[in-house]
């Protein structure tokens, strides 16, 4: 193993250079280190800085065939000469906060494609809630930034929280998938929070999809008087069913069908 493998094969970059590789309990570990020149100040970026200490730090990372491996890195403790504060480098190959590598973060997205969280697990000998933190943090990141300018399409519906009636309202990006407000109750008031946060983009919603509850389309047509509402297919469904039984039900109450005795069936 050499630096420039490091490089082309995990993306670990930024002057970090390889040190040595071990082989434990079936895993593979790889020591890495920056020199003390190659580092800045994580503050305000200025390369005087002097060591203050080191720690080790291990990070799961790709596999290798069916190997785990994991990269422990020396990192230096900087004490930086123009600021004068104490921190610890940057480590870019790494998610901040996170004990595991980007290229590891992205190689189980890539499997949750075809996976499920248990099998992806299994498969790289980790836990089912790191791989569940993964999937978390990159929802997190693709839906945290939406822009309510860009919002056009809205879907609202209910979902049952709690025993004995409890619901909440929940409002998704019909283009983009995301759920962009979740309230507490389904009544008109419980969307309010919703036009709150569209703000001035209120007027850029063409459709809105929902069922047919009452306090939504109030709501809605109140707010959004251009918007195009759609019911969904599932209640106009049920809805006619239940008013084709009840005639049917109307109809033989006021008079019985009499079939003549030649008649067939």
């Amino acid at each position: 193993m050499s630096t420039s493998l490091m490089y082309h094969g995990f993306g670990i970059k930024s002057n970090f250079v390889y040190k040595k590789t071990e082989y434990k309990g079936g895993a593979i570990y790889f020591t890495i280190e920056r020199p003390l020149d190659a580092c800045c100040c994580a503050h305000c970026g200025s390369y005087k800085v002097k060591s203050s200490g080191k720690k080790v730090r291990k990070f799961i990372n790709l596999p290798i065939g069916n190997k785990p491996t994991c990269i422990f890195a020396n990192l230096h403790r900087l004490e930086c000469k123009e600021c004068g504060r104490i921190l610890q480098e940057e480590i870019p190959f790494a998610v901040k906060r996170k004990r595991y590598t980007k290229s590891f973060a992205r190689y189980v997205m890539d499997l949750s494609k075809e996976m499920t969280i248990s099998s992806i697990a299994s498969h790289l000998k980790v836990s089912w809630d790191l791989i569940k933190d993964i999937q978390k943090s990159n929802l997190e990141k693709k839906y945290k930034r939406l822009k309510a300018k860009n919002i056009r399409y809205l879907a609202i519906d209910d979902i049952s929280s709690h025993k004995g009636h409890k619901y909440l309202t929940v409002v998704m990006d019909l283009e983009s998938g995301a759920v962009i407000y979740v309230a507490k109750g389904r009544k008109k008031e419980s969307l309010d929070g919703l036009w709150r946060k569209l703000g001035r983009y209120k007027k850029n919603i063409k459709a809105v999809a929902m069922d047919m509850w009452p306090a939504y389309l109030d709501a809605v047509t109140s707010h959004l008087p251009q918007a195009k509402v759609v019911f969904d297919h599932f209640h106009i469904v049920k809805i006619f069913n239940n008013k084709l039984s009840e005639l049917r039900r109307q109809l033989y109450r006021e008079k019985p069908l009499i079939y003549s005795k030649t008649c067939t069936v």
